[in-house]
This record gives structure tokens, C-alpha cells and sequence, in this order.
């Protein structure tokens, strides 16, 4: 009896923990993973990609050259396209040998990519194929004008990079190409040379590069305008005197 009781007993409760099993559903992912919008994936704690496929899609378009950076951990290529700003990660062996405001024509594509900071994530970023240039912008056309070499004038402890300083004196050319500054332009008109200072300063609470344009003429300069470069932006604005203000220099 004592048996028969056991047997029931263990019967009764696999019974009961069969039926509070639930059944398990596999896990299914989306195979078209759409480009627009470029969303942002969840990161996983493995850096693995997700099981996901991506469109290979190439796509064509153009943009206007701003600048390339490969200092971090993916080189960028900034690019302006009508009023706004572009980023694309752009992996060229060589030198870049465009020059600000050239217009490209690209071919890029969307691929995951894995951003670090506080937790790396996974994001979809737009990834240059190829580009190549199909115009020239204001800079080139300002260069091939024969212009004088813009002369830099530093004090002995100048810390700054060569590539930094090649970078300035692009920006520079940038400026002197499409200012409207009265000045500029009278001195530019009487071929008069240019020299170019820089130091670094603050203006309210932010820090910017300063650059003192001036006009050189028998051993005397006069500075023409001053620059200031806003080193978290990298945004280029044209200081007013008058207002005590800066004005964005696009």
C-alpha cells in the first residue's frame, strides 16, 4: 500500500511540472535591414555582428568636400551636401588630394560599425567605396590663380603640428577665396602678401584656435581680420569687431 501510495504521488507531480512547461518559440531576426535612417543596432556584450544581413547596395551621389580626418579610430571624410553636413568613413591608402569646397562624386555604402565610448554599440555608418573629383571648388581655383604663399609667423614655442598647420593654411586659403571682407579684398586686389599668426583662447566658455590674417607691405603688417576656429566643431568663425561677436564663416 505504502508502494502504490509512492507511485501516485510521483505521478501527480511529473504531471504537474510537464504541464507548466511553456514551449519555447525560436528567436527570429529580419533579413531586410532597411538603409534609411541609418538606426542605431543594440550592441551585444561579445563583439560579434548580429545576425542580421545588411544590403550591399551601392549607392551614387555627391557631395562638396570639407575636410579628412583619420586621427581616431575610423578615418572620416566631412563633406557638405546642400545645407547639411555629412560624415562618412572613407579608408584610402595615400594621401587625400582633395582640397576644401571641390565638388566629389562617391559611391558609398551602409555598414555596421562598432563606435566606442562608454560601452561600445553597434551603428550602421555610411562607408565611401570610391571618390574622385568632378569640380573644382574655390580653394583649387584660388591656387591655380598663381597666388602668393601665405607666410606663418610663429613664436619660438610653437607646439602646433605639421599637419595642423597644412590644415590652417587650407582653411585660410578657404577664406580668402570667399570673404566678402572689404579689407581683404582691397589687399588681395593690390597683390599684397599675407602672413598669418596663431595662438589659442577662449570666448564664452568655449576654446577655439585663433588665426590673425594680416597684410604685409615694406617689413609692416596690419592684421585684416581675425579667425577663430572652434576646436570641438571645427566650425570657422570671422570675429566682428564692431558687435564683439562671432559670425560662422561658411
Amino acid at each position: 500500500m505504502r508502494k502504490l501510495y509512492l507511485s501516485l504521488l510521483f505521478m501527480i507531480c511529473f504531471a504537474a511540472c510537464k504541464s507548466d512547461k511553456k514551449e519555447i518559440q525560436p528567436i527570429t531576426t529580419d533579413s531586410s535591414l532597411k538603409v534609411e535612417g541609418l538606426d542605431t543596432l543594440s550592441s551585444n556584450t561579445e563583439k560579434t555582428k548580429p545576425s542580421v544581413s545588411i544590403s550591399q547596395k551601392i549607392f551614387t551621389d555627391t557631395i562638396t568636400f570639407i575636410e579628412y580626418d583619420d586621427n581616431g579610430d575610423y578615418p572620416l571624410l566631412f563633406a557638405k551636401k546642400g545645407n547639411q553636413r555629412k560624415t562618412f568613413i572613407y579608408q584610402k591608402e595615400g594621401k587625400i588630394n582633395f582640397l576644401r569646397d571641390d565638388e566629389l562624386c562617391i559611391q558609398w555604402k551602409a555598414d555596421s560599425t562598432w563606435i566606442s565610448g562608454e560601452g561600445e554599440k553597434l551603428e550602421l555608418r555610411e562607408w565611401i567605396v570610391k571618390a574622385s573629383k568632378i569640380k573644382d571648388g574655390s580653394v583649387s581655383r584660388y591656387r591655380k590663380q598663381n597666388r602668393k604663399p601665405i607666410k606663418y609667423w610663429h613664436a619660438t614655442d610653437d607646439s602646433y603640428t605639421d599637419t595642423f598647420k597644412d590644415y590652417l593654411y587650407t582653411l585660410i586659403e578657404y577664406y580668402l577665396a570667399n570673404t566678402k571682407n572689404k579689407l581683404v579684398l582691397a589687399n588681395q586686389k593690390a597683390d599684397t602678401n599675407f602672413s598669418y599668426s596663431i595662438e589659442d583662447g577662449q570666448k564664452e566658455g568655449r576654446s577655439y584656435t585663433i588665426i590673425g590674417l594680416s597684410s604685409v607691405f615694406e617689413s609692416q603688417s596690419n592684421i585684416n581680420a581675425w579667425l577663430y576656429l572652434d576646436n570641438e566643431t571645427r566650425k570657422l568663425y570671422e570675429y566682428d569687431l564692431a558687435q564683439d561677436k562671432l559670425i560662422e564663416f561658411k
